[in-house]
């Protein structure tokens, strides 16, 4: 009778194990500041290509996402699975250059990955900006890598 409870005792661990665990623990490897390494963003527009840095990222969480990422052009929610966070699909958002040019970013695809030592991480994002002014409007499509190294909780 003790071997059985035993058993039941570990197959109920086992199986609450396979469940996944503790959601916000496995959030946490992505919360807080993180620096670039390297890296850029590349547009491409009708007539040239326009290459940027990257700057400083930080994730907090997410309120209808697992995670909320801030500090490029515009915020991204996220959702968790293991190391990677994914971008929740159908994301934009309107920008504005504070001299009457405003764009709209379409984001297509993203991702961000912890690697296992928990202090580094790469980026992934594509998409498609259309900026508006004078009349005009100029479609881009962009894409984004990068490496980044936690500096802050």
């Amino acid at each position: 009778m003790r071997n059985a409870i035993k058993m039941v005792g570990l197959l109920s661990a086992l199986a609450l194990s396979a469940c996944g665990g503790d959601k916000g623990e496995d959030l946490g490897q992505f919360i807080g500041t993180w620096q670039p390494i390297s890296g850029m963003t590349t547009e491409v527009c009708q007539g040239y290509t326009y290459t940027s840095g990257l700057s400083n990222l930080t994730w907090n969480m997410g309120i209808s996402s697992d995670l909320l990422q801030n500090g490029g052009t515009c915020p991204i929610m996220a959702d968790a699975n293991g190391a990677t966070a994914t971008g929740v699909p159908g994301q934009s958002c309107s920008l504005s250059d504070g001299t009457g040019t405003t764009g709209t970013v379409n984001l297509a695809g993203y991702t961000f990955v912890v690697s296992p030592d928990g202090h580094t991480a790469t980026e992934n994002a594509s998409g498609s900006i259309t900026y508006f002014g004078g009349g005009a409007s100029l479609p881009c499509t962009f894409n984004e890598t990068g490496s980044y190294q936690k500096i802050g909780r």
